[in-house]
Protein backbone atom coordinates (compact mmCIF):
# COMPACT_ATOMS: atom_id res chain seq x y z
CA UNK A 1 0.00 0.00 0.00
CA UNK A 2 2.95 2.59 0.61
CA UNK A 3 4.65 1.93 -2.36
CA UNK A 4 1.50 2.36 -4.33
CA UNK A 5 0.94 5.47 -2.63
CA UNK A 6 4.66 6.87 -2.73
CA UNK A 7 4.40 6.33 -6.70
CA UNK A 8 1.30 7.93 -7.02
CA UNK A 9 2.84 10.91 -5.28
CA UNK A 10 6.01 10.97 -7.23
CA UNK A 11 3.60 10.19 -11.02
CA UNK A 12 1.59 13.35 -9.74
CA UNK A 13 4.59 15.71 -8.66
CA UNK A 14 6.58 14.40 -12.00
CA UNK A 15 3.58 15.64 -14.08
CA UNK A 16 3.40 18.79 -11.72
CA UNK A 17 7.08 19.56 -12.42
CA UNK A 18 6.80 18.99 -16.70
CA UNK A 19 4.01 21.34 -16.67
CA UNK A 20 5.23 24.31 -15.32
CA UNK A 21 5.42 27.41 -17.45
CA UNK A 22 8.74 28.37 -17.02
CA UNK A 23 9.49 25.30 -18.80
CA UNK A 24 12.49 24.94 -16.61
CA UNK A 25 12.25 20.90 -15.65
CA UNK A 26 13.94 19.06 -13.36
CA UNK A 27 16.61 16.26 -13.52
CA UNK A 28 13.97 13.74 -12.47
CA UNK A 29 11.50 15.00 -15.18
CA UNK A 30 13.63 15.61 -17.77
CA UNK A 31 14.44 11.81 -17.63
CA UNK A 32 11.25 11.04 -18.91
CA UNK A 33 11.18 13.34 -22.00
CA UNK A 34 12.05 11.78 -25.24
CA UNK A 35 15.55 11.96 -26.27
CA UNK A 36 15.04 15.04 -28.87
CA UNK A 37 13.28 17.11 -26.19
CA UNK A 38 15.68 16.59 -23.43
CA UNK A 39 18.40 17.69 -26.40
CA UNK A 40 16.26 20.60 -27.44
CA UNK A 41 16.55 18.90 -31.03
CA UNK A 42 12.82 17.05 -31.81
CA UNK A 43 14.31 15.81 -35.21
CA UNK A 44 17.03 13.99 -33.62
CA UNK A 45 19.83 15.94 -36.23
CA UNK A 46 22.92 14.20 -36.03
CA UNK A 47 25.91 16.20 -34.34
CA UNK A 48 28.49 17.27 -37.02
CA UNK A 49 31.55 19.14 -36.07
CA UNK A 50 31.04 21.09 -39.54
CA UNK A 51 27.73 22.53 -38.68
CA UNK A 52 27.68 25.04 -36.05
CA UNK A 53 23.74 25.66 -36.44
CA UNK A 54 22.48 29.11 -34.39
CA UNK A 55 21.40 28.44 -30.67
CA UNK A 56 23.61 24.50 -30.74
CA UNK A 57 25.41 23.72 -28.02
CA UNK A 58 27.27 20.40 -28.50
CA UNK A 59 26.88 17.04 -28.87
CA UNK A 60 24.49 14.66 -25.82
CA UNK A 61 26.63 13.04 -23.94
CA UNK A 62 26.29 9.59 -22.94
CA UNK A 63 25.87 5.95 -24.23
CA UNK A 64 25.16 6.32 -27.96
CA UNK A 65 25.94 9.97 -27.97
CA UNK A 66 25.31 11.12 -31.40
CA UNK A 67 22.38 14.22 -31.85
CA UNK A 68 23.33 17.76 -31.45
CA UNK A 69 21.62 19.56 -28.52
CA UNK A 70 20.42 23.43 -29.16
CA UNK A 71 20.06 25.83 -26.02
CA UNK A 72 16.42 26.07 -26.84
CA UNK A 73 13.61 23.75 -28.72
CA UNK A 74 12.84 26.54 -31.54
CA UNK A 75 16.88 26.41 -32.05
CA UNK A 76 16.69 22.51 -32.49
CA UNK A 77 12.98 23.53 -34.42
CA UNK A 78 15.01 25.71 -36.98
CA UNK A 79 17.42 23.40 -37.52
CA UNK A 80 15.55 21.15 -38.85
CA UNK A 81 13.84 24.01 -41.05
CA UNK A 82 16.65 25.13 -42.80
CA UNK A 83 17.89 21.19 -43.51
CA UNK A 84 14.34 20.75 -45.22
CA UNK A 85 14.44 23.87 -46.99
CA UNK A 86 18.18 23.30 -48.25
CA UNK A 87 16.48 19.95 -49.69
CA UNK A 88 14.35 21.85 -51.62
CA UNK A 89 16.16 24.55 -53.17
CA UNK A 90 19.55 22.92 -53.14
CA UNK A 91 18.84 19.46 -54.20
CA UNK A 92 14.76 19.93 -55.43
CA UNK A 93 13.42 17.17 -53.23
CA UNK A 94 9.75 18.19 -52.53
CA UNK A 95 8.26 15.35 -52.02
CA UNK A 96 7.37 13.46 -48.38
CA UNK A 97 9.29 10.54 -50.06
CA UNK A 98 12.05 12.14 -50.82
CA UNK A 99 12.79 14.67 -47.82
CA UNK A 100 12.43 11.51 -45.01
CA UNK A 101 14.79 9.03 -47.53
CA UNK A 102 17.21 11.79 -46.99
CA UNK A 103 16.40 12.34 -43.53
CA UNK A 104 16.34 8.76 -41.82
CA UNK A 105 17.35 6.50 -44.16
CA UNK A 106 16.46 2.62 -44.34
CA UNK A 107 19.67 1.97 -43.52
CA UNK A 108 18.70 3.11 -39.59
CA UNK A 109 14.89 3.41 -39.88
CA UNK A 110 11.92 1.78 -41.10
CA UNK A 111 11.92 4.40 -43.88
CA UNK A 112 8.35 2.96 -44.89
CA UNK A 113 6.61 3.45 -41.96
CA UNK A 114 7.80 6.90 -41.03
CA UNK A 115 6.66 7.94 -45.03
CA UNK A 116 3.96 6.40 -44.52
CA UNK A 117 2.79 8.12 -41.38
CA UNK A 118 4.12 11.59 -42.23
CA UNK A 119 2.47 11.70 -45.68
CA UNK A 120 -0.94 10.23 -44.15
CA UNK A 121 -1.21 13.13 -41.20
CA UNK A 122 -0.13 15.86 -44.14
CA UNK A 123 -3.12 14.72 -46.06
CA UNK A 124 -0.43 14.25 -48.80
CA UNK A 125 0.66 11.16 -51.80
CA UNK A 126 4.06 10.10 -50.42
CA UNK A 127 5.44 11.47 -54.37
CA UNK A 128 3.20 15.01 -54.69
CA UNK A 129 4.87 18.09 -54.51
CA UNK A 130 5.09 19.92 -51.20
CA UNK A 131 5.67 23.74 -50.54
CA UNK A 132 8.22 25.46 -48.25
CA UNK A 133 5.21 26.78 -46.80
CA UNK A 134 4.29 23.28 -45.49
CA UNK A 135 7.95 22.77 -43.62
CA UNK A 136 6.23 23.69 -40.13
CA UNK A 137 3.15 20.97 -40.83
CA UNK A 138 5.79 18.64 -42.15
CA UNK A 139 8.19 19.12 -39.29
CA UNK A 140 5.04 18.78 -36.57
CA UNK A 141 4.23 15.26 -37.99
CA UNK A 142 7.89 14.51 -37.96
CA UNK A 143 8.31 15.44 -34.40
CA UNK A 144 5.87 12.88 -33.41
CA UNK A 145 7.39 10.11 -35.17
CA UNK A 146 10.72 10.67 -34.15
CA UNK A 147 9.68 11.35 -30.41
CA UNK A 148 6.28 9.16 -29.90
CA UNK A 149 4.54 12.69 -29.24
CA UNK A 150 3.94 16.25 -30.45
CA UNK A 151 5.54 19.25 -30.00
CA UNK A 152 3.57 22.55 -29.60
CA UNK A 153 3.02 24.39 -33.00
CA UNK A 154 3.47 27.66 -31.59
CA UNK A 155 6.87 26.05 -30.93
CA UNK A 156 7.35 24.85 -34.29
CA UNK A 157 6.28 27.89 -36.39
CA UNK A 158 8.71 30.01 -33.85
CA UNK A 159 11.35 27.88 -35.29
CA UNK A 160 10.53 27.65 -38.89
CA UNK A 161 10.16 31.92 -38.95
CA UNK A 162 13.49 31.89 -37.17
CA UNK A 163 14.57 29.68 -40.63
CA UNK A 164 13.21 32.38 -42.79
CA UNK A 165 9.96 30.21 -43.70
CA UNK A 166 6.59 32.00 -43.27
CA UNK A 167 4.04 29.04 -41.74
Amino acid sequence: MRIGLALLVFIILVRFVMNKSDNLLSPVALAFQPRGFRNNNPLNIDYNPANQWEGQTGKETGKGARFATFSAMEYGVRAGAKLVSNYMRRYHINTVHGIINRWAPESENNTYAYVEHVSHKLGVSPYEPIKEADIPELLYHMIKHENGRYLDMAIIRQGAAMAGIAA
